[in-house]
């Protein structure tokens, strides 16, 4: 018996440091961020992780010590195969883990969870943001940690394991015993709440906090918990938070009437990751979006707008049925749910329009397919309707071929019609087939000069349209899906990287070159967009941006908190931390719970749909 304990005791010690040892791997793959902290910082770091680590190794643990307690008369060498065995996988399946955690949190900004999960069915697209280079890269990288784990495992640990012998009573007892004593740091201790991923959080910056957690044990908490039963977003009494909600709206909301007629032609032109950061009259680069620029001089500009989340799939189901986006969740994946969602495609198509959706990538993607189709359209056109010689290397179709081919169509379409046209070249790997204008490798320039390319291809299709008959008599939305990290490598909550444009044009707008200050979000277009066509239907989460008394505010969800803005607030809350991340313009508690009432009474929808 003091053979096992004596390797247990080195079994534990040698996943403890492994925990360690991928924290370190984290913040030296992130030089660049974590270089801007001060030393103690990283032992703070480690310090806080430490009650995630230590829940992380005694989950490992739980069951070779279970299994050597049940064991514990057998004779043989039974158990060396079995830990052997057990660990190779375990090491094998962390290795993995970590480096695809590291490519994942470039890209999101957030330690691996379930999010990957929701687009697990569809591998080539999700796997599509990434070269092969870094493909490569990241599996050579798992293979070294894999294979120096495994080395340090059998040259110090599992020689430990050779000359166990069969135990007595009193071993099965004793390990019986550690089996119950692993549930003290499986739960992070005796204290009466268990330890959670709130427990590694001590900056009031996000990359510490990331860095802190154990993404190994972050994962597996993400799985536990992957579909709420119950609201977790519960801050206040049911009561308050549905006054505090009510209160955002105003119910007697009289609109500024913008079209010349209730019935224009209506195109949505999705933008891909464009941000306020790149549009030149929104603060952001000069000479990214020149047409853009341009372009606001003939229409309506709203200068205050946000995504309501950090993805397509959730940007849509916004802009198509005033749904805000939830944190941690995608209402898209849920087809039962998002079927009883309000939806403009049916209301604009039980007028008479005929209905398009176009995008150049593939619509599998994130059950959108599902979504499209529910939603009414009547012609969707998608990847495989092109020739495989007009795609880029991994999403599709390129913007300028999907945009002719739109104007093939439309401009011979029967009136009046409803078009959505996604774009996609704008999404990393930023592949457009033109002459370089932003020059640089690096991955800024070149996200800079797809966005260049979008904004040119838009431009020529928006001049084209300009001369046809059907353009008096047309309204043309341009919006971005989602906005971006790049320019400037914001972090995953930030107001910048959610701040998007909304542009209205056509010959059927009454103003030009006007600029609508009123803060708003995508899933506010519904309301908007139906009320100038005389359609009251009730959309819960959505409001009327060109409404006369409608109030100004604006709501997104990142990963796991939400950005609240108004005229004075700015606020974002994380729901991990249970802190503010960013608190400016609060005069009162009450300013503080408006983000919260929201959240809450959206999760509360999202749940019982």
């Amino acid at each position: 018996m003091k053979q096992r304990l004596i390797f247990f005791g080195l079994y534990t010690l040698f996943w403890f440091l492994f925990f360690i040892i991928c924290k370190i791997i984290f913040l030296f793959f992130f030089y660049n961020q974590s270089a801007g902290f001060p030393l103690t910082d990283w032992f703070l770091i480690l310090s806080y992780g430490f009650k995630l680590d230590l829940s992380a190794t005694g989950y490992v643990l739980l069951l070779p010590v279970m299994i050597t307690a049940l064991g514990s008369f057998f004779k043989g060498r039974w158990f060396t195969y079995f830990i052997n065995v057990y660990t190779i996988l375990i090491v094998l399946i962390a290795s993995f883990v970590l480096v695809i955690d590291l490519e994942l949190y470039r890209h999101w900004g957030f330690r691996i969870d379930t999010t990957p999960l929701l687009y697990i069915d569809q591998p080539k697209e999700a796997f599509a943001s990434v070269s092969i280079l870094i493909i490569f890269r990241q599996i050579i990288l798992a293979i070294l940690i894999f294979s120096t784990t495994i080395f340090i495992y059998f040259k110090y640990i599992a020689r430990q394991t050779i000359h166990l012998k069969s135990g007595k009573w009193l071993q099965l007892f004793v390990f019986l015993f550690l089996t119950g004593f692993l549930i003290i740091p499986i739960r992070g201790g005796l204290g009466i709440a268990p330890v959670n991923t709130g427990s590694a959080y001590f900056h009031e910056k996000a990359f510490p906090n990331h860095a802190a957690l154990n993404v190994f044990w972050n994962l597996g908490y993400s799985l536990a918990n992957f579909q709420p039963m119950e609201n977790p977003y519960r801050y206040l009494e049911k009561k308050e938070a549905e006054i505090l909600y009510d209160g955002l709206f105003d119910h007697e909301d009289r609109t500024d009437q913008v079209l010349r007629q209730e019935m224009p032609n209506v195109i949505i032109l999705i933008l891909e990751s464009f941000n306020s950061k790149i549009i030149e009259v929104l603060g952001g680069r000069e000479g990214v979006t020149p047409q853009f620029n341009q372009l606001t001089q003939e229409g309506i500009l709203f200068k205050n707008f946000y995504a309501t989340g950090d993805r397509t799939d959730k940007g849509l189901i916004g802009i198509l049925s005033g749904y805000p986006a939830q944190p941690t969740y995608s209402i898209i994946k849920f087809p039962k749910k998002t079927a009883g969602l309000p939806n403009v495609v049916r209301e604009i198509k039980n007028l008479g329009y005929t209905t398009s959706f176009y995008y150049g990538g593939n619509i599998d993607f994130a059950n959108m397919r599902s979504y499209l189709v529910t939603s009414g359209f009547d012609k969707i056109i998608s990847k495989v309707d092109f020739a495989p010689s007009t795609y880029n290397s991994k999403w599709g179709v390129h913007d300028h071929i999907l945009l002719d081919r739109f104007a093939q169509d439309i401009f011979g379409a029967e009136t009046p019609f409803f078009s959505v046209l996604m774009t996609l070249s704008s999404h990393e790997p930023f592949e457009v087939p033109m002459e370089t204008v932003i020059t640089g490798k690096d991955e800024e320039s070149q996200f800079l000069n797809s966005c260049y390319y979008t904004d040119k291809s838009i431009g020529d299709f928006i001049r084209k349209a300009q001369k046809e008959e059907w353009w008096d008599n047309t309204l043309m939305i341009l919006i971005a899906d989602h906005g971006h990290r790049l320019p400037g490598n914001s972090p995953v909550y930030s107001l910048d990287k959610f701040k998007i444009p909304m542009l209205w044009l056509g010959g059927a707008l009454t103003k030009k070159d006007t600029v609508i200050a009123k803060f708003g979000s995508q899933h506010d277009i519904p309301e908007t967009l139906l009320w100038q066509m005389g359609i009251y239907t009730d959309y819960p989460f959505s409001k009327n941006l060109l409404g006369t008394s409608s109030k100004s505010f604006a709501y997104y969800s990142y990963n796991n908190g939400f950005g609240f803005l108004s005229d004075s607030l700015r606020l974002v809350f994380d729901n991990v931390y249970k802190k503010y991340l960013v608190k400016e313009g609060v005069r009162s508690e009450t300013d503080l719970k408006l983000g919260k009432a929201f959240q809450q009474v959206l999760m509360e929808d999202f749940i019982h749909r």
